[in-house]
């Protein structure tokens, strides 16, 4: 008896031991079949397993798909609601979320601002991780097509910085660093701003006349005029940008949607043709826009909703569909999770 209760506690040590021993390789076959919550609690068996996750962070979230978001309206803190492409559904609650409201994600981090105190929470739903931005000195719309805020690291400013524009004052753009000393600077455009995006490193405005400027970030901002040529459109509403890991897009996204693309080398907009037939195409009410390349994905297109879209200069050509919905959660677009705060 005595032998084996030894060998059994010896045989369960192996065992428990065995678990962070496995091979990475299989490690990495087993991760990538799973969810993104699972993927989460997979990075927090151990540091072997967490060291797997870390190191192929990207490449896991790149192969999963854009899902259904949707957050509850209720007063004290909110539930946020997935969907994934098979139908499964995650519900969690988010912190912090008492009294705000929901304006917008970037980064993976969903934006709520709590009026009474002027604060911004940006808050990861899977992880739980927070940003908080204290005491932004004007008002925000609810409505979340008339704000945008991002989430960018700035060298310049030396750590991660939340940029924000909104309704109450387009003409400028305020950014600022988490903590509780931190304080808000500010950008002004001679005309009113439609949409902010940070694509490559840099961070772009398209405003009402159509110009396209570049912000940069320090105590005294700077807001560069860049003198693209060949814009299409006379009169524009609702210009939103649009990003794939490449290209840079702006769409109108009144009626069928129309889209043009930023040549960076010719100084000019050029027809989106050549490029945006590659991507499916994901638009929200929450100027939470992606291109995104459907290739590792299966029956990309049968699980949304469709859209019309056309190219930006001849609407009546190069039909195609893109996906819309009120709010997508992009998992390619989320920070892994050691790198901000």
């Amino acid at each position: 008896m005595v032998n084996t209760r030894s060998m059994t506690r010896k045989l369960n040590k192996d065992v428990s031991a065995s678990w962070s021993d496995l091979d990475h390789d299989l490690l990495l076959l087993i991760m990538m079949h799973l969810g993104v919550l699972d993927f989460i609690a997979f990075g927090d068996v151990c540091k072997s397993w967490r060291s797997v996750a870390v190191s192929n962070w990207n490449k896991f979230m790149v192969s999963k798909q854009p899902m259904y978001l949707s957050i509850s309206s209720r007063l004290n803190d909110k539930e946020c609601y997935l969907e994934d492409y098979q139908r499964r559904k995650l519900k969690t609650t988010i912190p912090h979320s008492n009294g705000t409201i929901c304006v917008g994600i970037t980064c993976g981090y969903l934006i709520f601002f709590e009026r009474e105190a002027c604060d911004f929470w940006l808050v990861n739903p899977f992880t739980k991780k927070e940003l908080c931005f204290r005491d932004f000195p004007f008002g925000v719309t609810p409505f979340p097509t008339r704000f945008r805020g991002i989430l960018v690291f700035s060298p310049s400013m030396f750590g991660w910085v939340f940029v924000v524009i909104t309704h109450a004052f387009a003409d400028k753009i305020a950014f600022s660093l988490p903590g509780e000393q931190s304080e808000w600077y500010y950008a002004t455009s001679p005309s009113i701003i439609h949409d902010l995006h940070f694509f490559k490193g840099k961070i772009y405005t398209i405003d009402w006349n159509s110009q396209l400027c570049e912000l940069r970030l320090n105590r005294e901002p700077t807001l560069t005029l860049l003198n693209m040529k060949n814009f299409p459109w006379a009169h524009n509403y609702m210009l939103e940008f649009l990003s794939s890991s490449e290209n840079l897009f702006v769409v109108d996204a009144v009626g069928d949607v129309l889209a043009v693309e930023a040549d960076f080398d010719e100084m000019k907009w050029v027809t989106s043709n050549r490029t945006i037939g590659a991507y499916a195409v994901f638009l929200s009410n929450f100027k939470c826009a992606a291109a995104i390349r459907p290739d590792t994905w299966i029956h990309p297109w049968t699980q949304y909703q469709r859209l019309n879209f056309s190219d930006g200069y001849d609407p009546s050509k190069t039909r195609r569909m893109c996906l819309t919905t009120s709010m997508w959660y992009f998992p390619h677009d989320c920070l892994i999770d050691t790198d901000p705060g």
